[in-house]
């Protein structure tokens, strides 16, 4: 008659699994001083103990260390830790490829505890998804600005008003000559040098005519005058130059 299975005193004063068969290396923890102690079997005692196999069964209810699980679980949470540093994001992605194919396998093993597998195949991912977060914000903060390839144009300088004196009362007939004459010579005309009575009649002429202060100042040095006195200050210069010389310059004769 073989024994049943079971807790039994292997002779040393500890209990000790019997697979039915022969003894095992699975010893029970000693129990306290006031807890009863099982029975020992006399046909037990007799049973060789060099015969126990190491690979016999585990006693009812123990489980193995899921020791894939917390591998995949170190690392991914190295890797996440590592992607999140930008110079580091392709190891740390490495490390999080690598824990979550290691925690998939330790969740596929049978009776081993499943939660460090589950935690570590999470934690990949997020990690994962911290890291290119954190990767893309950091190239954006570190992109230079666009650089400006147009050509710098210098807005133009308006001209300053020229000055016509200190005073801003009508200039008299000889400023106005003496204007009126540096004008037409900035402008290449030289046609009246030669006619000293010219410019001093153009002058009195245009101070005795019906131009403004302001837009007599304005014509004698080039400037357009007011849109309102144009007209007018065509009229007078006009008749001016006619006025004063009346008598056009005889044309070179022909070759």
């Amino acid at each position: 008659m073989s024994i049943p299975a079971g807790w039994y005193d292997d002779g040393s004063g500890r209990q000790r699994w019997w697979d039915g068969a022969r003894w095992t290396d699975y010893y029970a923890p000693a129990p306290d001083a006031g807890s009863p102690q099982p029975l020992a079997n006399p046909q037990a005692l007799s049973a060789p103990v060099a015969s126990a196999p190491a690979t016999s069964a585990p006693p009812p209810g123990s489980r193995p260390t899921p020791v894939l699980g917390y591998i995949g679980l170190g690392l991914a949470v190295l890797g996440a830790v590592l992607a999140c540093i930008p110079v580091l994001f392709g190891l740390g992605v490495v490390l999080l490829l690598a824990g979550f194919v290691v925690s998939l396998i330790g969740l596929l093993k049978k009776g081993a505890a499943k939660w460090p597998a589950i935690v570590g195949m999470i934690f990949s991912v997020i990690g994962g998804a911290i890291g290119t977060v954190v990767l893309v914000v950091s190239l954006l903060a570190n992109v230079p600005p666009p650089i400006d390839t147009a050509p710098a144009t210098s807005a133009p300088t308006p001209s300053a008003e020229p000055s016509t004196g200190a005073s801003d009362s009508r200039p008299s007939p000889e400023e106005i000559a003496e204007e009126f004459a540096a004008t037409i010579r900035a402008g290449g005309i030289t046609t009246y040098d030669d006619k000293p009575d010219f410019f001093p009649c153009v002058g009195q002429y245009l101070y005795d005519s019906e131009l403004s202060d302001e837009a007599l100042r304005l014509v004698i040095v080039g400037y357009d005058p007011p849109e309102s006195e144009r007209a007018t200050a065509e009229k007078a210069i006009t008749n001016a130059v006619l006025t004063c010389d009346p008598q056009p310059l005889d044309p070179e004769p022909e070759p």
